[in-house]
């Protein structure tokens, strides 16, 4: 994808820049998310 040819037009780079946000915040809802899944894991085991 790095090799790909970048558009220079408002349309393309505001895409862009929205796509780059949008990935940011799905990363931070999993790193969110972790700790929760992590507890529920060892709940279930028992481990807690």
């Amino acid at each position: 994808m790095e090799n790909e040819k970048k558009c220079p037009c408002p349309h393309c780079e505001a895409r862009e820049a929205e796509e780059a946000q949008n990935e940011e915040l799905n990363f931070a809802v999993l790193v969110a998310l972790v700790p929760v899944l992590t507890i529920t894991l060892f709940n279930t085991v028992g481990l807690l």
